[in-house]
């Protein structure tokens, strides 16, 4: 029998630059969820509005500025208005919830390139039987 040694063996105690800085990075974008910073699962956005009234500037014009928050609930699609001494608090709060989803597609998008080299890895670093 004859085992071919030669192809690279990694240590156990050293691990390869790259998957430090692919664990350092998954380790960052962990970090986000630590945050315990308020977020909405939704869209908010500012439209204008027409409130109805028949002599109001409204009718002729651009329309009234309105925040409005869009969420799914059971499967369908719901919209509120948003009140003006809530509209700060509901914009952070969803900047925060975009960060999330980013932080979210970028930690998957990591683990399949980490799970993709570590499969190379394994492939070119076992011992071959000749």
């Amino acid at each position: 029998m004859k085992y071919d040694t030669d192809q690279g063996e990694m240590s156990t105690k050293k691990r390869p630059a790259w998957l430090q800085a692919l664990e350092q990075r998954r380790a960052a974008l962990l970090a986000e969820f630590a945050h315990e910073e308020a977020f909405v699962v939704g869209t908010v956005s500012e439209v204008r509005g027409r409130c109805g009234k028949p002599g109001c500037q409204c009718t002729r014009g651009p329309g009234h500025p309105q925040m409005r928050l869009l969420y799914a609930e059971g499967g369908r699609r719901r919209c509120k208005l948003v009140r003006k001494a809530d509209q700060a608090r509901l914009r952070r709060a969803g900047a925060r919830y975009r960060e999330l989803k980013t932080a979210l597609r970028d930690l998957a998008a990591l683990q399949a390139r980490q799970l993709r080299l570590l499969r190379q890895l394994v492939r070119k670093g076992g011992l071959r039987y000749r």
